[in-house]
């Protein structure tokens, strides 16, 4: 023992007598005794650490070493930061060539990547450990530089006896950790020497040197996030189905992406660089609001294309510095025909109803929605007659939900409701600025927001005269042409009409076009009114209860027998709407409980007389006179038709309207 103990004094002699960091170690390390000798505090903090973990101070360490293929793995995982380093490291390795240093790159746990210097000093190293894939943390090698850099986040210097390990005693180490973006260690640069080449500028060396590995892997981290955001934008820009096209502030076009150039028709290199006017029709004003800096929403620009102009549903938004400098616009192109889409859905223009929501077992009226079915079949036009509230639209929407036609829109758009000078716009839409009061930006209307679908025509028999023409003329030409324009426009249509008057009266009186209504009436539907639909009565009355018990989120209510016949000694003038709204209103008046006679708002009938107004007898007189003629003439039509002074294709539609055998 006296001889282990005389050879490690004779070490540490060797190494610095008198050195007080030495005497502090030997007092520390070796005798585990305090003193009074100041030690760096990450130092001493490291010493007792070790201690702790009993590495042994005196044994050269054998550090953990990984093996080839760990090594690969590691190399390979920490290229991106090799390859910034390695060219710093040489620079470091020639700044200290010939003065006995090797250069050291440690990852962030410890393990050693990359070791250079002067050969002697490479084969010192070797000797204790010191080469890649070996591990540098305190718990293997003591206290080190590279272990407190690593561990503290802090360049630090270590000279002889601050090192745990006597047999470190004789280097000089100076670290320094190097930092991502985040300020997370990724790894430590280390300048190593003999004890004896000690200088304070080796620890600003490794500092510079760290500082501008950190600003390369910066640099490289920003370069790699613009090219992934390029991409990125890149890859959005043209998945976009809309058209875009960039221009700098003289209009001449930067980028566009690839639905743009779809939609000219044109390469690219043709068009870029070149001024937008070039692609735009000579009466557009998008260049003068792009001047203005101005923004522009939903206009229709007309481009000059290589197949013919083209037409596209445009925005236009300026891009300005922070002071309002014209830096550019970006124009975006839409299809029509997409815009047109986008407003169908949020006008809710598709059908609601099928032919299963249609309620009803009478004779006659089975055999108006057995036609109907028929209709659906067919692309042919569709005259539905009826009085109102007999659900003319609910057979319109069931022609069109089990049509060829279902999964286009559906339009309605009724006729007597709209003023007589609107009527052409609504139908036809209208340029921007193509009357007083018109919309600077136009309007699509009715045809083209139903075009593959079906557009329902309702009280057609409120049409204008000189708008009769004009429809006329669409469905034979399948063509229409906007207020304000010159361009026709191709629409696919399919055309339902619904009346509540006599169209073959309308047309006797002068108030209907005869070769509209012909056009119009290529298959016929008549739908009878309530008062002869006596036998569905309970059953509708049942199917609306359920209907609004849903709707008002209320139990659906009982009827009483007395209040179900009262009911059925009213004959509806008002046909199932009005049947619809009584109930409704029964439900809200009964409170949940059964509806009683009370509950029942119905208008009640004037002494000796009809309940219906004046056109109710009439239309009874009407039906008499057609009996009485048939029964004059044994049931024979033409006869009866030449004695009435009506055609026979007039009695026959009267016969199925009155109910008559």
């Amino acid at each position: 023992m006296a001889t282990n103990n005389s050879k490690i004094m004779s070490d540490v002699e060797r190494i610095g007598t008198g050195d007080q960091i030495t005497k502090a170690w030997q007092a520390i390390v070796l005798d585990h005794r305090p003193t009074d000798i100041a030690v760096r505090k990450h130092i001493l903090e490291s010493w007792h650490n070790c201690l702790k973990l009993k590495v042994d101070p005196l044994t050269p360490p054998k550090p953990k070493i990984l093996t080839q293929s760990q090594l690969k793995k590691l190399l390979e995982s920490n290229a991106e930061l090799i390859q910034v380093a390695k060219p710093v490291m040489e620079m470091l390795e020639i700044s200290v060539r010939g003065t006995g240093f090797i250069a050291t790159l440690t990852e962030k746990n410890g393990y050693v990547l990359i070791v250079q210097g002067d050969h002697d000093v490479l084969a010192m190293a070797q000797r204790s450990y010191y080469l890649p894939g070996c591990l540098r943390s305190s718990k293997h090698a003591g206290t080190n530089a590279i272990s407190l850099s690593l561990e503290n986040g802090i360049p630090i210097q270590l000279t002889g006896a601050e090192h745990y390990n006597i047999n470190h005693h004789k280097w000089t180490c100076s670290s320094s950790p190097v930092r991502d973006r985040e300020g997370n260690i990724l790894a430590a640069i280390t300048l190593s020497g003999g004890f004896s080449r000690k200088h304070e500028h080796t620890l600003a060396l490794v500092k510079a040197a760290t500082a501008n590995i950190e600003s390369q892997l910066r640099e490289r981290e920003l370069v790699e996030q613009s090219q992934r955001l390029n991409y990125m934008l890149t890859s959005i820009y043209n998945s976009v189905s809309d058209g875009i096209i960039a221009t700098d502030h003289l209009f001449n076009i930067t980028h566009l992406n690839a639905a743009a150039i779809k939609m000219i028709g044109i390469d690219e290199g043709l068009v870029r660089g070149k001024p937008l006017r070039s692609l735009l029709a000579p009466e557009n004003n998008l260049l003068s609001l792009m001047e203005k800096g101005d923004n522009l929403e939903a206009a229709e620009i007309t481009f000059r294309l290589p197949n013919g102009s083209k037409s596209y549903i445009c925005n236009v938004d300026p891009i300005h510095t922070g002071t309002f400098k014209l830096l550019g616009s970006i124009v975006t192109m839409a299809e029509q025909k997409k815009m047109i889409n986008i407003a169908k859905k949020i006008g809710g223009n598709y059908s609601k109803y099928e032919f299963s929501d249609i309620i009803g077992r009478e004779t006659n009226f089975l055999h108006q929605v057995k036609m109907a079915k028929i209709a659906a079949k067919t692309n042919s036009r569709v005259l539905i007659m009826g009085e109102s509230g007999t659900g003319k639209e609910l057979f319109a929407q069931s022609i069109h939900s089990h049509s060829h036609r279902s999964n286009g829109p559906f339009v309605a758009i009724s006729c007597a409701a709209i003023p007589r000078d609107l009527i052409e716009s609504e139908l036809f839409g209208y340029t921007g600025g193509a009357f007083t009061g018109a919309r600077s930006k136009g309007m699509i209307g009715k045809f083209e927001l139903a075009n593959a679908g079906t557009l329902f025509l309702d009280e057609i028999n409120g049409l204008p005269l000189q708008l009769q023409g004009k429809l006329l003329r669409v469905l034979q030409q399948n063509e229409i042409m906007r207020l304000g324009d010159n361009r026709n426009i191709p629409v696919d249509v399919r055309i339902i009409a619904a009346s509540n008057t006599d169209l073959v009266e309308e047309v006797e009186q002068g108030h209907f076009r005869e070769d509209l209504y012909y056009r119009l009436n290529v298959m016929e539907i008549f739908i009878p009114p309530l008062r002869d639909r006596m036998d569905d009565l309970e059953r509708l009355i049942e199917h609306i209860l359920h209907h609004q018990s849903q709707k008002l989120a209320i139990p659906k209510p009982g009827i009483t027998s007395q209040a179900l016949n009262y009911i059925k000694s009213y004959d509806f003038p008002g046909n199932v709407r009005e049947l619809e709204n009584l109930i409704e209103r029964a439900m809200l008046l009964c409170q949940g409980e059964r509806i009683e006679k009370e509950h029942l708002m119905i208008r009640p009938r004037r002494t000796g007389s009809s309940i219906h107004p004046k056109t109710k007898t009439v239309k009874d007189q009407y039906r008499n006179i057609i009996v009485s003629a048939l029964n004059q003439h044994d049931g024979n039509v033409s006869k009866a038709a030449r004695d009435l002074k009506i055609a026979r294709s007039t009695l026959y539609r009267k016969m199925r309207e009155f109910g008559i055998e």
